[in-house]
């Protein structure tokens, strides 16, 4: 039973503590703050999916901020650029900025975002590892 328990807490340290994305969902997110905004990146590698949650701290960190511009500079494991903007969409109950990625490519993709949101403006830094 010790084992079991031990084998299910080394699992779940793994998992949590896991800073790479495989063929599966990034799911839990990469959280960031910058100039009182709350940056969420997901990356869902099989989809070839990049999405941006953004929420304004000031007011309220369930409240998303809608109407912003979005750009992400990427640079993928073989160090090409790449620019993409991230545009904002409502799915289902859940407002996001996204694009698609090509994520074939295995290794590190560096995304430098930055957001201008009125007058408000905000940069993140985020690196995601592909395997």
């Amino acid at each position: 039973m010790k084992s079991l328990i031990s084998s299910l807490a080394i699992f779940l340290m793994m998992a949590v503590f896991s800073g790479s994305a495989s063929s599966q969902s990034l799911t839990e997110g990469m959280i960031k703050t910058s100039n009182g905004v709350k940056a969420v990146l997901k990356i869902d590698a099989s989809k070839n999916m990049v999405d941006l949650y953004l929420y304004d701290m000031a007011k309220s960190v369930t409240n998303p901020i809608k109407g912003a511009k979005v750009m992400a500079d990427i640079a993928t494991p073989s160090g090409k650029k790449v620019q993409k903007e991230l545009m904002g969409m409502k799915m289902g109950e859940v407002f996001s900025y996204m694009n698609t990625l090509d994520m074939a490519e295995k290794g590190r993709y560096s995304f430098d975002i930055s957001v201008q949101s009125g007058k408000r403006k905000a940069a993140f830094n985020f690196a995601v590892d592909i395997k």
